[in-house]
């Protein structure tokens, strides 16, 4: 049953669950007790709803705990996260092609995005310490009677190369879609 008023009106949700009989007067006191236990955050506002005035309203979000119990509560398996020393896929991809492309190095202009921030030497735009993977060289061109840089190419590291060659099964069984095409170990 739909309220009356435009801006009261029940979620789709609440509709199925008032259908099936499962909501009740005390749903606030239960998303209270579910929210001091850091399962939800409530929070409440106002909005101003055109020929009405001012509304309360109040915003109901799972936490991260919250979703992590909602999903053993219904079975559903965890992903294994990440171990912190792998890198992500797009950023492995990016390692994969700077691999490929060996000795001759990846042109500074093929590499994807903010990549070169995050496996490259120097620091990263937020000033911590990029992983010191990868490195930008200079190719130089003698012309006449000076030499000049002609591009820049991103080549493996020592610290690129053990960590590929230490990783690299980590990687194709966690990312199969990404196959490093490189002798092994580099």
């Amino acid at each position: 049953m739909r309220s009356e008023l435009p801006f009261a009106e029940y979620t789709a949700i609440q509709d199925r669950l008032r259908a099936d009989g499962h909501l009740d007067a005390g749903a606030g006191a239960t998303l209270h007790a579910l929210a001091r236990r850091g399962l939800l955050k409530i929070s409440e506002d106002r909005v101003d709803v055109p020929q009405v005035g001012l509304a309360s309203r109040v915003l109901v979000e799972l936490t991260r705990s919250g979703r992590a119990c909602a999903r053993a509560a219904l079975g559903i398996p965890t992903v294994p996260r990440r171990p912190a020393y792998l890198l992500s896929e797009w950023l492995w991809r990016n390692l994969v092609r700077v691999a490929e492309a060996g000795a001759e190095g990846l042109s500074e202009d093929a590499m994807g995005g903010k990549s070169r921030f995050y496996l490259g030497t120097g620091y990263r735009p937020n000033g911590r310490p990029s992983r010191g993977y990868i490195d930008c060289h200079p190719v130089r061109v003698e012309k006449g009677r000076g030499t000049f840089v002609l591009e820049y190419r991103w080549r493996l590291t020592e610290a690129g190369k053990r960590h590929v060659n230490a990783h690299r099964s980590d990687y194709q069984t966690r990312y199969p879609d990404v196959q490093l095409r490189a002798p092994d170990p580099l």
